[in-house]
């Protein structure tokens, strides 16, 4: 009976409508939550029955049902923390988090934190994954836990060290023979900063003096000891130098470190011109041990730590995966999505690479819920509720005068 049917269909309606205030219900619950993406309802109706004995016309509907509830991944709008370890992803891409049972999800919720054994984790306590450096600070192709070095960097001997200056050619030869302690028998000094093996530093201080036209002397002298002579600075009429550019300084070295230390010393950016002598700038490779001070990370997901002797390592690089159909995704809980047969399998790659956005460091992605909107979806499905509901009365009372008929 058509009554009956329209009872039927009505009480379809309630159903899916009431799970689609369900979906817009949780929407709002969200939308105070990091990376969460919206979701919607999608409604087909129900197959339909025939009152003409098969044929196609004279069809009557016998309901609605929630064919499917689909995932808006638009980009939420960014905010910044302020936060070392908040990150936003731009563009596609999901972060991978891994739980102590080894289960990956995959999230746009960029908020992290450092546990006790130095891992960068997320609210839940699973593991942000990366790909892992070397000791050097390569990155490699295995994917684990970002870990956050606490050890100390071990020092770096002086190996290489070079000089930029200008030696006043208008300076005159000393008139006595080249003395450390009396400044009248040379013409230009510099220090430099060197350390050895054991990380320990040393003062290395040069001495220049002008020996005939265009020839310099050259002196080193480590720790205020006895100096040393070194080739010849030799330059042409044009101020450039042509002779003891490059030139290995065998250093010797107290306290317990190796002995004499050598030292490439590079003094091709040395002229000859005719202004005052000065110092321009000075470089070496060396520096003592240091331990972590602090860490950064750029929009290419690297991990870099820096330490308090100045020196930086790249610890890991943060991992994103993207799918051929993220739609195909199932939500696991906590901000996370779960691979499957659907969504086809993780493609992986470091951020802005192979098609993945980049990252934005102290910053979050907020929800993409818009408020306006759910709050219109709601009513309409109020509406329609209301409406089915209607339809169940009406349906009722009409049913009441079939019985009524009786009488």
């Amino acid at each position: 009976m058509g009554i009956l049917t329209s009872l039927f269909s009505a009480v379809s309606g309630l159903n899916t409508y009431g799970n689609a205030m369900s979906v817009i219900g949780n929407n709002i619950a969200n939308v105070g939550t990091a990376g969460f993406k919206s979701s919607r309802a999608s409604f087909a109706d129900l197959v339909s029955a025939s009152l003409g004995g098969g044929s196609t016309t004279g069809q009557v509907g016998l309901g609605v049902f929630l064919n499917d509830v689909q995932t808006s991944f638009v980009q939420g709008s960014l905010s910044n923390t302020g936060n070392t370890l908040d990150l936003a992803i731009d563009g596609n891409g999901f972060f991978n988090v891994r739980d102590a049972a080894g289960t990956v999800s995959y999230s746009r919720a960029g908020q992290f934190q450092v546990n006790n054994l130095g891992e960068i984790v997320d609210p839940s306590g699973r593991f942000l994954q990366g790909y892992q450096a070397s000791t050097t600070g390569i990155i490699l192709g295995t994917v684990g836990n970002i870990t956050l070095s606490t050890a100390t960097v071990a020092p770096q001997a002086s190996s290489t060290a070079a000089v930029e200056a200008n030696l006043n050619a208008a300076s005159t030869i000393p008139a006595t023979a080249f003395d450390s302690t009396d400044a009248t028998t040379y013409n230009f000094s510099n220090g430099m900063t060197i350390y050895d093996s054991l990380g320990a530093q040393h003062q290395l201080r040069l001495y220049y003096v002008k020996s005939a036209a265009n020839t310099w002397n050259l002196h080193s002298q480590i720790d205020g000891g006895a100096t040393t002579a070194q080739t010849n600075l030799v330059f042409n009429t044009s101020g450039v130098l042509t002779g003891g550019g490059a030139q290995t300084f065998s250093l010797p070295i107290t306290g317990g470190a190796a002995t004499p230390l050598s030292v490439a010393m590079d003094f091709s950016n040395i002229t000859q011109f005719g202004s005052a002598s000065s110092l321009t700038d000075q470089t070496q490779d060396g520096f003592t041990s240091g331990s972590f001070k602090s860490l950064s990370i750029d929009e290419e997901g690297r991990v870099v730590a820096q330490f308090t002797n100045g020196q930086t390592r790249t610890l890991s690089q943060v991992v994103l995966s993207r799918f051929t159909n993220p739609n195909g995704l199932t939500r696991s809980g906590e901000n996370g999505f779960a691979a499957t047969i659907d969504s086809g399998a993780p493609l992986d790659g470091a951020p802005t690479n192979n098609g993945l956005g980049r990252l934005i460091p102290q910053t979050i992605e907020q929800s993409n819920v818009d408020l306006g909107k759910e709050f219109v979806d709601m009513i309409i499905t109020q509406r329609a509720f209301q409406a089915n509901s209607r339809a169940i009365t009406t349906s009722d009372e009409m049913l009441q005068e079939l019985v009524n008929l009786k009488r």
